[in-house]
């Protein structure tokens, strides 16, 4: 996936952007050609009636991308050119207005029909979409249970990307969608990972840690087998890569590692941080967004890291509350010896 750039792009414009442009120019393109044609010419009035036809093109789009607005603008514009109110005269033979307003009818029940198709499919797709991941999050929320005690790291982390995605730069849905997936489902190749390595609460041994370093590729290799999880397989893969070459599985160096990677390995390791975990407790933000930042331009890509330094503490908190996972700004303070002696020995 390299950089970001999924985006549909038409003279600068992007996502919706892209579409409203292109819509406006075939309606544009093809009024401009059917009012430079000759209106009195014999030999051109076959090319106009066809001309004409040529707006069900924008209009069919419109339905697509729109729905049942961009229908009704798209129809409306055809509307306005074919019956002489926008630079095209009325004909003056009733067989001629009879035939133009037979095109405008055809207009319409085209729009209107097409709206009503693209709509239904959408809907269609968009419950898919929706079991899709509601599936993809319970098996998120049994592998969280088996190494964390808790069905809510994936969730949260995958909330965080989000989050951390659109502070980047990022708006293209499908590229947010790809981006979640892949947060959601990164440590799925853990599954394969026996208890007794992924369990253990001291260092990890060189051929532990040998096993462990399978998971990426593990996961990775599950999700290229289903379509619509291939692209978040390069986030699987990829996450523990480091901006300077010395991860792995690849040892991918700066922008050699997906941008989806580079994002989602500084979420992980902030996580990893900020909450309980077998080798150690939880540290606030303040000390994780520390942490974090010593390790920009080796473990991390510097532009990932300025971009959530920007994110505000308490959007990161909500976050965490609603992942059921408390999010201190700051340690609470150690007490010195003279303050446990003083509580254990109070004074008469």
């Amino acid at each position: 996936m390299g950089d970001y750039s999924r985006e549909e792009s038409i003279f600068g414009f992007s996502g919706p952007a892209a579409r409203i442009v292109a819509a406006a120019i075939l309606l544009l393109a093809i009024s401009i050609v059917l009012f430079s044609l000759p209106e009195k010419s014999a030999e051109w009035i076959g090319s106009r009636e066809i001309l004409r036809k040529f707006y069900l093109l924008p209009i069919l789009l419109s339905s697509m991308w729109f729905g049942a607005r961009g229908a009704v603008s798209a129809t409306v514009f055809a509307t306005l050119v074919c019956g002489g109110l926008a630079g095209s005269d009325w004909p003056a033979e009733v067989s001629s207005q009879i035939a133009r307003v037979g095109e405008v009818a055809v207009f319409w029940l085209v729009g209107g029909l097409s709206a009503s198709i693209f709509e239904q499919q959408k809907l269609f797709v968009g419950k898919i979409e929706v079991a899709n991941d509601n599936t993809l999050m319970a098996l998120a929320s049994a592998l969280d249970a088996r190494e964390h005690n808790t069905g809510v790291h994936s969730q949260r982390v995958a909330d965080y990307m989000l989050r951390l995605a659109r502070e980047f730069g990022v708006r293209d849905k499908d590229t947010l969608d790809v981006f979640w997936r892949g947060a959601l489902l990164h440590d799925v190749g853990k599954i394969g990972i026996p208890d007794k390595v992924l369990l253990k609460p001291g260092p990890l041994s060189q051929e532990e840690w040998a096993v462990m370093r399978n998971h990426p590729e593990v996961g990775a290799g599950m999700l290229r087998k289903i379509e619509f999880l291939r692209s978040p397989s390069e986030i699987v893969l990829y996450h523990h890569e480091w901006y300077d070459g010395r991860g792995y599985p690849r040892g991918m160096k700066g922008a050699q590692i997906p941008l989806g990677a580079r994002l989602f390995a500084e979420i992980d390791v902030y996580d990893a941080l900020t909450t309980d975990r077998a080798y150690h407790t939880a540290r606030s933000h303040t000390d994780a967004l520390t942490k974090v930042m010593e390790k920009s331009d080796t473990h991390f890509d510097p532009a990932v890291v300025a971009a959530f330094a920007k994110i505000p503490f308490e959007e990161l908190r909500e976050i965490a509350q609603r992942n059921e996972t408390p999010l201190l700004f700051v340690s609470p303070p150690v007490p010195s010896s003279y303050q446990v002696a003083s509580v254990l020995s109070p004074r008469p």
